[in-house]
């Protein structure tokens, strides 16, 4: 088992298109993969992908690294979408979903086994990105998974502002269930209405700190005051109430002393 890049990538709206216009949505999708490869750079050719109709997986060689597919690939794959769209019909307009991860994968009989085709397809089918792709109205809407803004976004290893990608909550195991979403050339997805998935989740960062107690009123006792007729020079106990908070538990203390 090695760690590679993968990606999937499916065909927005396809299922409602009639069967002509589903034949040249696959060629478009096939022919803006192959040229946004070749314009960043890239060999498609040495790509290992497993074919769905309206979608695919790949599996990208070692030597492929994310920041070129977050970075350049993504500008590409947009500009070639773009140049197809703006010569045909509504109905013949094609959108497409990206997800880009990196995890283990391996050869299998069926394509590849190994969480990182898991991980990347349940991205690109997500709900989030699909609502997110009809609120924004682009061409293309891209979403990364947390290794890959962690590790390349947020580490300043591309091109993009981790300020613009939006971050969503997809379905599954803890640690893969986050992604981030854009839109290469288009609106900021903060400025969108669509769920996010993040709804009801608790804020990140330490608890707030419980209120403070009230003040003691003015000139009231600090503690006991000692018996009175008590003897000069005896001793007389105290007891003295505190509390402080660890997080959000309270901690009580009593303190012996003497007056």
């Amino acid at each position: 088992m090695s760690y590679r890049t993968v990606m999937a990538v499916d065909l927005q709206g396809y299922g409602s298109r009639p069967q002509n216009v589903q034949a040249v949505l696959q060629a478009n999708l096939v022919e803006c993969l192959r040229d946004a490869a070749g314009n960043a750079g890239l060999d498609a050719a040495g790509w290992e992908e497993q074919s769905g109709g309206d979608g695919r997986l790949m599996v990208l060689p070692h030597d492929v690294r994310a920041e070129v597919l977050v970075g350049r690939f993504v500008r590409e794959l947009n500009a070639e979408l773009r140049g197809r769209n703006r010569v045909a019909s509504a109905q013949a307009r094609t959108r497409m979903r990206l997800a880009i991860h990196h995890g283990p994968a391996a050869p299998a009989a069926g394509g590849y086994s190994g969480t990182a085709p898991v991980v990347v397809r349940r991205l690109c089918d997500a709900d989030p990105l699909r609502a997110a792709l009809d609120a924004a109205g682009t061409d293309l809407g891209v979403i990364v998974s947390a290794f890959v803004f962690r590790g390349s976004v947020e580490a300043g290893m591309t091109s993009l502002d981790p300020a613009a990608l939006r971050r969503v909550r997809v379905p599954g195991p803890a640690e893969e269930g986050d992604g981030w979403v854009w839109f290469p050339g288009g609106p900021d997805p903060h400025t969108l209405d669509f769920p996010d998935g993040l709804a009801g989740r608790p804020p990140a960062g330490p608890p707030t700190a419980p209120p403070s107690e009230p003040p003691p009123s003015e000139g009231a006792p600090s503690g006991t005051p000692p018996s009175e007729g008590a003897p000069s020079g005896s001793v007389h106990a105290t007891t003295i109430n505190a509390r402080t908070y660890v997080g959000r538990d309270q901690v009580n203390y009593n303190f012996g002393g003497r007056s």
